[in-house]
């Protein structure tokens, strides 16, 4: 453990485990998130303040960073957008209790790779930070995608849709690929504008019907 800035950082990363940093000014928050890194086998590195895990980013590359939204030095947004001014391509997960489609919006268009919803589960935080820990390791890839999408999390998506029954919901896409509706909202709706996907309306009753795709 060393201290940095004032602040406390915790740190006792193997060599060969994956370079994890998350950041949140709950130290609650950082002892869970320790604890279910532990439980994959990761040694995650933890933060307490976004200037501290700036300088942290500018000093050694990573592998995937750990975001909180509320933050009171900066706000996730902000933060995200200085990580991806000194780094381009490391995932990063934003962890929130807000699920709104504008604010999954916000942080995709700042550079973010997916979400993380608060209270945390083990096995979905598990399996997400899995997902972009094995799309950053699979290899450089012309990323010819939007800002905020990834190459190798759309090869997923596609194989999603062509798996299983003819149509599915953003929903049943997320649950297979192992990223947030919110996430694979977007990339559906890439595929939806080059006219990649077949979309049709689904009633259930009371509100707005929700769309479901299918592969041309």
């Amino acid at each position: 453990m060393r201290a940095r800035r004032g602040r406390v950082i915790h740190t006792s990363q193997a060599i060969t485990s994956p370079r994890i940093l998350a950041v949140d000014d709950d130290e609650g928050i950082l002892f869970t998130l320790r604890a279910m890194g532990k439980t994959a086998g990761w040694d995650i590195t933890t933060a307490s303040s976004p200037l501290t895990a700036l300088d942290i980013v500018s000093q050694q590359p990573l592998d995937l960073i750990i975001v909180d939204y509320h933050m009171p030095e900066m706000d996730g947004v902000a933060l995200v957008r200085q990580i991806r001014a000194l780094d381009a391509d490391v995932p990063i997960i934003v962890l929130t209790v807000d699920e709104r489609m504008s604010l999954a919006d916000r942080f995709l268009e700042a550079g973010a790779s997916d979400f993380a919803v608060k209270p945390v589960k083990a096995a979905d935080f598990i399996s997400r930070v899995r997902h972009h820990l094995e799309a950053g390791r699979s290899g450089p890839v012309e990323n010819t995608m939007p800002k905020g999408l990834s190459s190798q999390t759309m090869a997923r998506v596609i194989a999603a849709l062509s798996s299983g029954s003819e149509w599915r919901g953003a929903e049943a896409v997320a649950a297979q690929v192992g990223i947030a509706y919110q996430t694979v909202w977007r990339y559906l709706d890439t595929l939806e504008s080059e006219g990649k996907v077949k979309v049709r309306l689904v009633y259930r009753g009371r509100g707005r019907p929700a769309k479901e795709y299918s592969l041309r």
